[in-house]
């Protein structure tokens, strides 16, 4: 009996050794290390958050160098950025953890560049408006200009909000995303933002529609071609079997979960003016009636009509043309030259008014 008591005794205390030492090398490990150690468990899908993130988050507890917590903060916020790939329990981890961390580091920080970073990094991890609020309210009152300067930008940021919250990427919700991402861990499916593109890109509308329950932005991305409508538009229309049923569906998908059809890339053109150049008529029509402006001209003086006839789309020009797209005495005169179809020519007079 005294032996199996000495035997439990012995091995309690190497289990308390073996944890104090674990915590021990967690301490003397850097940053970027922990940060590596992070990924390598969230991509092979074993991330255990106490022993796989707190430690990184232990960081921002101190004491740490100004460099170490520097690090720190752009490890996190790489992992938990709105716009990143981390599944969605992890962003929620770590958002939930580090908040009152960097808000404490944006008070009391030890160099105006980490309490800087940590304004920055609550603003990337989509934090509510609430935190946000605090956020800039701590940086404003600052000493310094450069503090300030972050809390300038994050009131900007703020004014472009809904004012719900901020549009994160991923969102917590009720049972029906509970469901959703009960199913998608089934399937083995990330629940993130790229997870989100690439079924998009698929075509796979069912998979769409359990990403957006379980809280994924339908317009995650930081641009047009970045925007999952954009991927479902281009998979669809883009190869030479031209508008696909999933496809045509998964674009339906994304329209009903509010999908941006305004949103313009850098020359000014819209998601339209993708679609009009590749698909059919029936993902045009969707566009339009989703609110996509039929009249726009990018910074080529090119319109979705112009487009459309340019790419030999003369099913969609036509749509287009029944919406209320019109030509231009100069658009029209260079399509003339540019089409030979008397199909397109057709179109073209129509929409000219000649």
């Amino acid at each position: 009996m005294k032996r199996s008591i000495r035997l439990e005794s012995a091995a309690l205390l190497a289990l308390l050794f073996a944890t104090a030492l674990n915590v021990q090398n967690a301490q003397a490990a850097s940053p970027s290390d922990l940060y590596a150690r992070a990924k390598r468990a969230i991509a092979s899908g074993t991330v255990v958050p106490e022993r796989d993130l707190a430690p990184l988050i232990a960081v921002l507890r101190g004491p740490s160098s100004d460099e170490d917590l520097r690090s720190a903060i752009d490890k996190i916020e790489t992992l938990a950025d709105a716009s990143g790939s981390s599944p969605a329990e992890i962003k929620h981890y770590l958002l939930e953890q580090s908040t009152p961390l960097l808000l404490n580091i944006a008070a009391t920080g030890p160099s105006v560049f980490a309490r800087g970073d940590a304004v920055t990094a609550l603003r990337d991890m989509g934090a509510s408006r609430a935190v946000l609020d605090q956020a800039a309210t701590i940086a404003e009152h600052d000493g310094d200009d450069y503090v300030r300067s972050r809390a300038e930008i994050l009131r900007n940021f703020m004014k472009s909000m809904p004012a719900a919250g901020a549009a994160a990427d991923v969102k917590s919700g009720g049972p029906r995303e509970q469901l959703a991402v009960a199913s998608l861990k089934k399937r083995k499916l990330g629940i993130s933002a790229d997870q989100l593109r690439r079924s998009s890109l698929e075509g796979n509308a069912a998979d769409v529609q359990a990403l957006l329950d379980a809280g994924v932005n339908v317009n995650s991305g930081s641009g047009l071609s970045d925007s999952p409508l954009y991927f479902a538009v281009f998979s669809g229309c883009g190869g030479k079997q031209g508008e696909s049923e999933g496809n045509v569906e998964t674009v339906n998908v994304l329209i009903a979960a509010g999908a941006d059809v305004k949103r313009k890339d850098d020359n000014g053109n819209n998601i339209l003016m993708s679609a009009a150049q590749m698909c059919g008529p029936r993902i045009v029509t969707a566009l339009i009636a989703a609110g996509a402006d039929i009249k726009l001209t990018n910074g080529s003086g090119m319109t979705p009509l112009g487009m459309s006839l340019l790419m030999h789309h003369p099913e969609s020009a036509e749509v287009l043309v029944s919406k209320g797209a019109r030509l231009n005495a100069s658009q029209a005169q260079m399509l003339n030259a540019s089409v030979t179809d008397p199909r397109s020519k057709a179109i073209i007079q129509r929409a000219s008014g000649k």
